[in-house]
C-alpha cells in the first residue's frame, strides 16, 4: 500500500477537524454498537482523532489502532500516550497475534462509496485479489461474530475550505480508470497560504462494483449486518 498521507501530516488535523469529521459524534455511534470493554482495532488510526474520543467514552476498552504513515502514528503517539496500543503496519498483510471484537475503518483502509442507488466497496488497496486477501487476513485477527464497521462515505467531491490561520485546503478529484470490475480515481490535496503551496499529496482510490463488493467481501467470510443508527457505518459480521 502506497498512500500514506505523508506529504500533509503537518495540517491533516486542521482539515479533518475543520467540519470533514465529527469524532464525539462518530466515537459514540462505534460505542452504541461494541459496548463496553470492548478490545478494539483502528485500521487507519492516522493521527489518533477517532481514538482519543473512544477512550474518552470507554476508558476501560482495549484499542489498538495501525497505520501505513509513521508521521502520523508519531502526532498519535503524542496525543494518546500509552492509553493506546499503537503500530505501524499494512492492513493488507498485518500479523499481530491477536484477535479482537471489532475492526473499524473510518475513512482509513477501505470503506463504502454510498452512490445511492448502490454501494460500491473500495479504499487504498488495489486489485480484487489483494483486497480479499486483505479482509481474509483480518478476519484472523477477528474473532467468530465479531464486526468490521466500514464507513459509509458520500460521492467524493472536488472543493475549496478556508482554515484557520488563512490556511486554504483544497481537493480535487480526477477520474482515472473505469473497468467493468472497478473504477479509480486520484485525490489531490493542497494547503495554501498567501498563494503558496505549503503541503500537498495524491491518494489513489479504488472502488469495485457492487456486484463485486459483495463477492469481496463474502469470499472474505463478511456478511452484512445493517447500518449504524448515524448512517456513519456499514456493519459487517465475521462468519
Amino acid at each position: 500500500m502506497s498512500n500514506q498521507y505523508a506529504g500533509i501530516t503537518e495540517y491533516y488535523d486542521l482539515w479533518v477537524t475543520s467540519g470533514y469529521y465529527n469524532y464525539q459524534s462518530i466515537a459514540k455511534e462505534i460505542h452504541s454498537i461494541v459496548g463496553n470493554g470492548s478490545q478494539v482495532l483502528e485500521l487507519g488510526v492516522g493521527t489518533g482523532l477517532l481514538a482519543e474520543k473512544y477512550i474518552e467514552i470507554d476508558p476501560n476498552c482495549k484499542f489498538t489502532g495501525i497505520d501505513f504513515s509513521p508521521s502520523m502514528l508519531e502526532i498519535a503517539k503524542k496525543r494518546l500516550g500509552n492509553r493506546v496500543s499503537l503500530i505501524e503496519a499494512d492492513a493488507a498483510t498485518l500479523d499481530l497475534n491477536a484477535t479482537f471484537d471489532v475492526a473499524i475503518s473510518n475513512g482509513g483502509v477501505w470503506g463504502i462509496l454510498n452512490l445511492g442507488d448502490r454501494w460500491e466497496f473500495g479504499g487504498h488497496i488495489p486489485g480484487v485479489e489483494d483486497n480479499r486477501q486483505g479482509l481474509s487476513n483480518l478476519g484472523r485477527h477477528l474473532r467468530e461474530d465479531s464486526l468490521l464497521l466500514l464507513h459509509l462515505q458520500k460521492p467524493h467531491e472536488s472543493y475549496v475550505k478556508h482554515l484557520s490561520e488563512g490556511i486554504i485546503y483544497s481537493q480535487f478529484i480526477q477520474e482515472v480508470e473505469d473497468t467493468a470490475d472497478y473504477h479509480t480515481f486520484q485525490k489531490n490535496y493542497f494547503f495554501k497560504k498567501d498563494g503558496e503551496i505549503l503541503a500537498q499529496e495524491q491518494i489513489m482510490i479504488t472502488c469495485f462494483k457492487p456486484d463485486i463488493s459483495r463477492k469481496i467481501l463474502s469470499e472474505s467470510g463478511f456478511a452484512f449486518h445493517g447500518t449504524s443508527d448515524g448512517d456513519h457505518f456499514a456493519i459487517y459480521k465475521r462468519r
